[in-house]
């Protein structure tokens, strides 16, 4: 039996082929161009918001600077104030309780002149006594887990 023969159909030829790709390469060349170009435009773009903001952020920077120079300028001026404030009333209880013991001394000495000679060691003993008492108490309070 005979096959009928074949026909070949050719391909479009080879040259249309390469020029159609010659085509697409050069549009692909136009775009990578343009491309670069926007590209050195968003860097110049950047470069500019880049400034802008470094200028900004060291002026902001400035103005913290210079409103917490002054923050702290007014806390020290109240902090001085407050501890000459402290250091008055501190000067006034060291007076107070100098003129305490002052008239002190001289009510006992009222004393040993009207009621004969007091004797200061009896004062300091009762003194001691009532501070080992009280320690005494405190220790105890404490073993009994009152405090």
């Amino acid at each position: 039996m005979a096959m009928p023969a074949l026909i070949f159909e050719l391909e479009t030829p080879l040259e249309e082929r390469v020029a159609r790709l010659e085509v697409n390469v050069e549009h692909i060349q136009k775009d990578v161009s343009d491309m670069k170009i926007d590209i050195r435009r968003l860097g110049e773009k950047i470069d500019a918001v880049d400034q802008k903001l470094t200028a900004k952020i060291d002026a902001v920077d400035q103005k913290l600077t210079a409103k917490i120079d002054a923050v702290d300028q007014k806390l020290s001026a109240k902090i001085d104030a407050v501890d000459q404030k402290l250091s008055g009333r501190i000067d006034s209880v060291k007076d107070a309780v100098t003129e305490l013991a002052i008239n002190m001394e001289k009510q006992f000495a009222n004393v040993e002149k009207s009621f004969g000679v007091l004797h200061t060691a009896r004062a300091f003993d009762r003194v001691w006594w009532l501070l080992m008492s009280a320690a005494l108490l405190g220790l105890m309070a404490r073993a009994f887990k009152w405090i």
